[in-house]
């Protein structure tokens, strides 16, 4: 609570010492939630190997019934339930935006966020590090040119396969006589997906194979922005200093293009030049009008990992699939969506003499959204996946009441069904749950939810044990900001020409 309450005083202290000076805007945004939850922990138990017994499936079983593994090794080991744990998982994040600093074309943005579990205990996963940067950056814009250094978020095609983040600088030049943007970056990268290094222990389990140091980053865009068509090509290089290898070394291509005023069709590739090989593609075609909008596409995807990690040696098989999804207004009050994708693996040359393994699969969605009057809201949705190696069926539904301008109202719940291909059980999970929002002004809005969940497992064995609880949550944002934010905007960056 420390750490949350100093850094709160310290974004505010900064807010106000900027406000201080003609000229000057800021906005500081806080985002405070926190839950109580708990989970049945579990606990290792072992028994003797001679004393198993056959249980009804004809696997060993320990004498009071649980499923076992046995390895010739004396001993037979199992998981049996634990105490149940409980934990206050809670977030405080800020977004600060600065900018009037003295300097035209100057801007200074912070978006960090604190984690801690306020439980004695401190049991909940996912909290640590407590203090976690998403960007931190300063930006200064002169005419075409903008320079960017700090924590910086990579939007591009390659950054998209994890976060992107970076901690080092960005060049980005708008080019006059032609349409094109060029960027140059480099820095320190971070692990895939998190805004954390490679190096923290929080990102990675297998800390054995982690790199010692942070990869050395560099990569360049081009740009080019024509009437109908959009189209970017990257480059990305990531190093490790340690040993001067490459950790990843890769190129992609987006584009959008616009034939008629209600279609576009976009697209693009990746390809991994340290593997040899294409990554993910796809290609979408999309029709947008006020009361239809349709997509169709088709989609190859292969998993990508770094050359130091361990999971790329067991060769991960791409998928190819076609998707499409649809969503209509049948009337004023009534829309309707839908959306599916049918796909196939590759072949994983895999021998499996005694199993018949499944390569293809599909998902799919249905919604419906009706509000018979501008005070209530309902929607219900079907959904159902059937996967290689696993399945799922599931229902959901919300109602939502607005009484007053500034309070809202919902009662949910659902249900899933989650058979296992690949585990001797089946899965079920039914969920109900109500939400209260109460905004009091544009700036202040606070929340209330609770929820409860009934889990169960479907088990020959004593492991069908109970995994219900409850959940309870309380969320509020607070947005402070200076007088001349009402009026005065930040320099923007000029839109992109057309030929």
């Amino acid at each position: 609570m420390g750490t949350l309450r100093g850094l709160a005083m310290g974004l505010l202290a900064a807010g106000t010492l900027v406000s201080a000076a003609p000229a000057q805007s800021w906005r500081l945004r806080f985002d405070a939630s926190g839950q109580r939850v708990a989970f049945r922990g579990l606990r290792a138990d072992s028994v003797l190997e001679s004393s198993v017994l056959p249980g009804p499936t004809g696997g060993p079983v320990s004498p009071d019934g649980f499923a076992v593994r046995c390895f010739n090794e004396a001993y037979c080991h199992f998981y049996r339930p634990g105490d149940i744990r409980r934990g206050m998982p809670a977030t405080l994040s800020t977004d600060l935006s600065m900018w009037g600093l003295g300097v035209t074309g100057l801007r200074v943005r912070v978006h960090a966020r604190l984690n801690t579990d306020l439980s004695g205990d401190r049991v909940w996963p996912g909290v640590t590090p407590a203090l976690q940067v998403a960007e931190a950056f300063a930006e200064y814009r002169r005419g075409n040119m903008t320079v960017q250094g700090g924590r910086l978020l990579d939007q591009g095609r390659l950054g998209n396969s994890g976060l992107g983040a970076i901690d080092g600088g960005r060049l980005a030049v708008q080019l006059d006589r032609v349409p094109l943007d060029l960027a140059v970056y480099g820095g320190w990268g971070l692990a895939r997906g998190t805004i954390l290094p490679v190096t923290s222990p929080a990102v990675n389990p297998l800390m054995d194979w982690a790199p010692a140091v942070r990869q050395l980053v560099a990569g360049a865009t081009v740009g080019a922005r024509f009437s109908r068509l959009d189209a970017q090509l990257e480059y990305r290089r990531e190093v490790d200093p340690s040993t001067d290898y490459f950790v990843a070394e890769r190129a992609g291509l987006s584009a959008q293009y616009r034939p008629l005023r209600r279609v576009s069709l976009t697209g693009g590739a990746d390809y991994d030049m340290a593997q040899g090989q294409l990554g993910t593609a796809e290609v979408t075609l999309a029709y947008n009008a006020p009361r239809l909008w349709a997509t169709v596409g088709a989609r190859h995807y292969r998993p990508y990992f770094d050359l130091w990690t361990v999971w790329g040696a067991f060769s991960p098989v791409p998928y190819r699939g076609v998707n499409g999804s649809l969503a209509v207004g049948v009337l004023p009050t009534v829309q309707l969506r839908a959306r599916g994708e049918w796909f196939r693996y590759d072949a994983s040359n895999a021998i499996t003499p005694t199993v018949d393994v499944e390569d293809a699969g599909w998902r799919a969605a249905f919604e419906a959204t009706v509000t018979p009057r501008p005070q209530w809201t309902v929607t219900g949705s079907a959904h159902a996946e059937q996967l290689p190696g696993a399945s799922s069926r599931g229902v959901d539904a919300r109602v939502s009441w607005q009484p007053r301008e500034a309070v809202t109202l919902s009662l949910a719940g659902g249900s899933l069904e989650r058979p296992l291909e690949l585990r001797f059980q089946d899965a079920g999970l039914t969920w109900f749950g109500a939400t209260a929002n109460y905004r009091a002004t544009d700036r202040f809005s606070i929340g209330a939810t609770a929820d409860r969940y009934w889990e169960s497992r479907d088990r020959p064995d004593a492991g069908a044990f109970d995994w219900n609880q409850w959940r309870f949550g309380l969320r509020a944002s607070l947005t402070l900001k200076s007088d001349a934010d009402r009026w005065v905007l930040p320099p923007a960056r000029p839109l992109g020409r057309t030929r």
